[in-house]
């Protein structure tokens, strides 16, 4: 499908880099000086947006017109409660903000959550429009929208869907910086620039063009080409079957001078023509074109059993062992065009930049004089945790299938424990309840099974099964009405038992009944000290935690 460009509904709003930083600022300082969007679950306190990239500090206004009683926060697992109104995150993830007040007050709880979002710098792309102008486009739509400098006073906010800005620099060169933000959130995520530096525009000659044939009747346009393309140029790629009219079947940038463009199925292909065009964005025009025509021939397929499938991290390229020529093998992410990996003979495996997103591969087979003779496209099954319920252990995913020509399969969902000595098999669904007995940490993956034994798995996700009850570090039984009590929070059953220990490590109080301690030894007052203790609790499912830590005893 060609892409429309459409330079007049281009709205430019000129304004200067530091200007911009400068208003940000401000509004990010009256949200924090009490203005907060995002607000907790009873209203005690706010933040002022739900979300922002690692790393991102929150600030927290308070609200609840309670004088000076005593609040404290829980930012994160593996941190303590604080007084600090403020936190940096540095990790992506969905974290719950918890604010404890030092107060006799129903509920003594209150939070929010706050999503940390992954840091990925935008894809900017160029295109050349002549040797002095350019536009400028994104290849992916991660961010809601962009601001896109192409000098210190000239820039240009871009939404996804709107025509692509254009800029004319009087000069063959120059530099353009891109952020990308997201409605509702911290302006905390990564810039991007680019420099370049422009040619004469240039027409690309067609050495030779061929149609393979994939997996199932699958069809390739496969077109080798006299240069290079240049990496800033914008091309279109018509074909003509049979005598028909042209049809565009790409336009973009080209990134090798052998593409390969997929035509589709069920095709009956006698003889076809191709057009490489040379597209000027601006102006909607093309300024050069070339033309070959040729027919049909047939093609061998070899690589019927090839597939993908994750092995750990890395990702297992299976060539089908009919094959005995070489195999190109490339790689593409999204709607990125495919590069070259490797060039193999035999399996392969690719290990994957970190992140974990959904790859394609395009497996190209040659002759011994480099002709390609069959292709196919294989990618592995790709999970993605969509949503999370803490107090359920129960995930939503999202689930991309396997590419491959090796026919029905059927699904199911595998769990196993850190070392993989437990595992469980259960039906496939996408509305997933953790399993108990696997420790604190689960890790999910699906698997496709096919006929002869074969099955293919999807990338691993790690969810953690835990259920921490949080115990203050301190309280204080002086009878003036704050903390008089050491009370345990988020106990998630009534099977508990929790003993508590002097310094010695004597027990002076054990309870099964009731999860809060007044400060008392029999009828008399504990003395001051740092106290121990060891609390142990029984899940719906059988499984027994154990707890245990230290927290303070003041009565001044």
């Amino acid at each position: 499908m060609s892409r429309k460009f459409n330079q007049d509904s281009l709205v430019s709003l000129n304004i200067s880099n530091d200007y911009l930083r400068v208003l940000l600022f401000i509004l990010n300082f009256i949200c924090f000086a009490g203005i907060g969007q995002h607000t907790s679950n009873f209203g005690r306190f706010s933040i002022a947006y739900p979300q922002g990239c690692a790393p991102v500090t929150i600030h927290i206004s308070e609200h609840d017109n309670l004088g000076t009683i005593s609040r404290q926060y829980f930012y994160e697992e593996g941190a303590i409660e604080t007084t600090d109104t403020f936190h940096t995150y540095t990790e992506p993830g969905r974290y719950e903000v918890v604010q404890f007040l030092g107060e006799d007050i129903q509920p003594k709880t209150d939070t929010l959550i706050f999503e940390v979002l992954e840091a990925i710098p935008p894809a900017l792309s160029i295109f050349q429009c002549s040797e002095t102008e350019i536009t400028v486009g994104f290849s992916d739509e991660y961010y809601d929208y962009y601001r896109v400098w192409f000098s210190e006073t000239d820039s240009v906010t871009y939404v996804p869907g709107d025509g692509l800005p254009t800029y004319d620099y009087g000069q063959s060169n120059g530099m353009i910086q891109a952020i990308g933000y997201f409605n509702n959130a911290f302006a905390s995520c990564p810039d991007v620039s680019l420099s370049f530096n422009l040619q004469s525009l240039q027409p690309l000659n067609i050495n030779s063009a061929e149609i393979t044939e994939a997996c199932l009747d699958d069809l390739y346009l496969q077109l080798s080409l006299s240069t290079s393309p240049d990496p800033l140029t914008l091309y279109s790629v018509e074909l003509q079957m049979n005598g028909a009219t042209f049809e565009t079947i790409h336009q973009g940038k080209l990134t090798t001078s052998t593409p390969s463009f997929h035509l589709g199925t069920d095709l009956q292909i006698d003889e076809f023509c191709t057009r490489i065009n040379i597209f000027n964005p601006c102006t909607e025009t093309i300024l050069f074109t070339q033309e070959s025509c040729d027919s049909a021939g047939s093609t061998t397929k070899n690589l019927l059993e090839s597939y993908a499938t994750y092995s750990g991290d890395d990702i297992l390229i299976h060539i089908d062992s009919s094959s005995s020529k070489e195999v190109e093998i490339k790689r593409k992410y999204g709607d990125g065009a495919f590069s070259l990996v490797a060039t193999t003979q035999g399996d392969y495996t690719d290990d994957v930049p970190p992140g974990a997103r959904p790859f394609q591969y395009r497996l190209i087979q040659q002759d011994s004089c480099g002709n390609a003779i069959d292709s196919i496209v294989v990618a592995p099954p790709h999970i993605k945790l969509t949503d999370r319920s803490y107090s359920e252990n129960r995930i939503q995913i999202s689930l991309s299938p396997p590419q491959n020509a090796l026919g029905s399969y059927t699904q199911s969902l595998l769990f196993y424990n850190d070392d993989s000595s437990k595992v469980l098999e259960t039906n496939f669904d996408t509305n997933i309840l953790l399993p108990g007995g696997l420790g604190t940490s689960v890790h999910l993956r699906v698997r496709y099974s096919y006929d002869n034994d074969l099955f293919i798995l999807s990338n691993a996700l790690t969810e953690a099964y835990e259920i921490t009850v949080f115990i203050p570090s301190g309280f204080t039984p002086n009878g003036d009405g704050l903390n008089d009590y050491l009370e345990l929070f988020g106990l998630p059953t009534s099977d508990f038992d929790i003993i508590i220990y002097d310094r010695w490590g004597a027990p002076i109080h054990q309870s099964n009944t009731n999860p809060v301690w007044h400060g008392e030894i029999g009828k008399h007052d504990a003395d001051e000290g740092t106290y121990l203790y060891r609390l142990t609790f029984r899940l719906e499912n059988g499984e027994l935690k154990t707890q245990v830590g230290t927290f303070t005893l003041l009565r001044n």
